[in-house]
């Protein structure tokens, strides 16, 4: 493995295949080159890979791309060298064209093309009206959540925040640092389901709000229904009120419903959108609201059935890692400790209120401003972000410490106990960048900080270590009583566990870092996975998790299914999941630790 020598000289600018390169970029050029590499990583069409260059055909129409393959097969282009042929001439790719000729419906290209110009509009809005600064590496983790704003760095439908006028953007979005209160309302308490950290909803919300707030909520309904009584509070997003106001009326004029309007702390949206900040106590819980708009693959609603469970699952990870001093060392657990959600079930006429399905409820988030000071706090989606100087993020840490020494640091106090909670506990989590945090001291990495379990945990039951503390599902949520294996968050065998925590920590999550540390660095990815796979194997041989319940997982395999995100966007369906195989770098290092003459795996197809 090749160590790394600072001394002579700073990053080489060679970002051509970064895809978080967003100073250079123009946004019309960023999602073309994602749509087109999605394109071809996710096998929608027939490729082929000569002298440097992709050849590809969409609605019969050539195409071809300058580019290379990097870890796990992931495609990377040139965004300079991207054209198709037109009246038998090449011409840089035109992104109305390139939707038209996309192998779906016309529904779906319509969708599509919608979402792809918002997200060109939006980004084309925030470099008109935002001034960045020169490096966020100093900057607090609530500023970070702001001013980290690159958006997915494969997915071309980034921010497409389908609904978002631009003021709403402005009003709304984390990049522009403007802070709002919450809008309440009050509903029926009999419509109503919560799992509260107290007993007595009162006592609850007089710690949350503080009794000055909580008594203005009150006033206002006693002004409105004559009561208070009967009624349940509940945050809503003051942008979710204005859309959902045909069905919330309906309420409204049944009785069932009460705006009580803006009141509170201030809050300011994270890089998620949905969750939100409190800026005027930072101490207190993050507030997770749902959305209905779209934001790459996924409609920002909160499904209602895991809100209440949320708690169960914060409760169940403590109560499994409180006498693990191994994850203790290394891992910090933001908890999601109350769920209120509207169930409209419960309604005289339950059609009528489906749309409301997910779309009413909050989660309260345990902040990190309570754990750890904010200021040793990074996204771990920082970690492969260029600044305004069009260096890495990271360009001081990696002076500071060397690439192979800060990357092992990086690898064994975030990357390890993921593993740990897989292999030693049979629980996965999706840790993709957005979903985990990091502290660190001056740059060298300290702990992982893990979050949003309530729609990104799965176990299977025959693989926990201790069953006996497992939650009884079934008298959590009557969807649960009758569902089947791979629906929620019990899967049916251990393949799934290794799918979620290779898919979200390694391909759409460290690929990108082992890629920047090449290109910027010359820290080979192969040297990369290496070292991973040597941090892996350190692990085993510690002796904290027996070796047959690591080999059960088996993350050596030649090749592993991932998620076709793009696909997902093709379908007409809003739940169909996709998937494609692809090349397995930890096996082929894995390999060539047996073999001195083992090819360079990033150079070959996938299947």
């Amino acid at each position: 493995m090749l160590p790394l020598d600072l001394a002579k000289g700073e990053a080489l600018n060679r970002a051509s295949f970064i895809n978080t390169d967003t100073q250079s970029i123009n946004p019309t050029t960023r999602v073309i080159k994602q749509l087109l590499e999605a394109v071809l990583y996710e096998h929608v069409c027939e490729k082929t890979y000569k002298d440097g260059y992709f050849f590809f055909e969409l609605n019969q129409r050539q195409y071809k791309a300058k580019g290379r393959y990097s870890s796990f097969g992931r495609v990377r282009l040139d965004s300079q060298q991207m054209a198709f042929k037109k009246e038998m001439i090449w011409q840089t790719v035109d992104l109305e064209e390139l939707i038209e000729d996309l192998p779906t419906n016309d529904i779906v290209k319509a969708k599509l093309h919608s979402e792809l110009m918002q997200t060109i509009k939006l980004c084309q809005w925030n470099h008109a009206k935002i001034t960045k600064p020169n490096r966020r590496t100093q900057l607090g983790y609530s500023q970070l959540e702001s001013l980290i704003d690159e958006g997915h760095p494969y997915h071309p439908c980034f921010k497409a925040r389908t609904g978002f006028s631009l003021n709403d953007h402005q009003n709304y979005g984390p990049e522009y640092q403007n802070t709002f209160q919450l809008d309440w309302i009050a509903i029926r308490s009999n419509l109503m389901r919560a799992n509260l950290p107290v007993n007595n909803e009162v006592e609850f919300w007089q710690n949350e709000l503080g009794e000055k707030t909580y008594q203005v909520l009150q006033n206002r309904l006693v002004e409105q229904t004559g009561q208070t009584e009967g009624f349940s509070l509940l945050p809503i997003h003051p942008w979710q009120w204005q859309n959902l106001q045909s069905e919330l009326n309906v309420l409204v004029q049944n009785g069932q419903l009460a705006y009580l309007g803006a009141a509170g702390d201030q809050y300011q949206a994270s890089i998620s959108v949905r969750t939100l900040l409190n800026v005027t106590h930072p101490e207190k819980a993050n507030i997770k609201l749902p959305l209905n708009m779209v934001n790459t693959s996924s409609l920002r609603s909160i499904d209602s059935h895991s809100i209440c469970s949320a708690p169960v699952l914060s409760n169940w990870l403590n109560n499994l890692v409180k006498d693990d001093e191994f994850f203790s060392q290394n891992a910090v657990l933001l908890d999601e400790y109350a769920g209120i959600t509207f169930d409209y079930d419960k309604t005289q006429d339950a059609p009528c209120f489906h749309k409301l399905d997910g779309q009413i409820g909050v989660i309260f988030r345990q902040s990190i401003h309570s754990l750890i000071d904010e200021n040793r706090v990074v996204p771990f989606v920082a970690l492969t972000v260029l600044e305004a100087d069009g260096k890495p993020f990271i360009e001081p840490w990696i002076k500071q410490y060397g690439c192979e020494k800060w990357l092992q640091q990086l690898i064994e106090t975030t990357i390890i106990p993921v593993w740990h909670l897989l292999v030693n506990h049979g629980i996965a989590i999706e840790a993709h960048g957005q979903n985990m945090l990091f502290s660190h001291q001056n740059g060298w990495p300290e702990k992982a900080v893990l979050r949003d379990f309530h729609e990104s945990l799965e176990y299977v039951d025959s693989y926990l270590a201790q069953p006996a503390l497992t939650p009884n599902f079934k008298e959590l949520d009557s969807r649960y009583q009758n569902a089947n294996p791979d629906q929620y968050y019990w899967m049916q065998n251990v393949e799934a566990l290794r799918e979620l925590v290779i898919d979200t920590l390694f391909v759409f999550n460290l690929a990108d870092l082992s890629l920047l540390l090449e290109e910027y660095y010359q820290y080979p990815e192969q040297a990369f996975w290496q070292l991973v796979h040597q941090c892996f194997n350190h692990y085993q041989e510690s002796g904290l998790t027996n070796k047959d319940r690591i080999e059960q997982v088996d993350i050596y395999q030649p090749y592993i299914k991932t998620e076709s995100l793009l696909m997902k966007k093709f379908s007409d369906e809003p739940d169909a999941e996709f998937h494609h195989n692809v090349v397995n770098p930890l096996a082929q290092v894995s390999a060539s630790s047996t073999s001195a003459n083992t090819p360079n795996q990033f150079e070959t197809s996938v299947c």
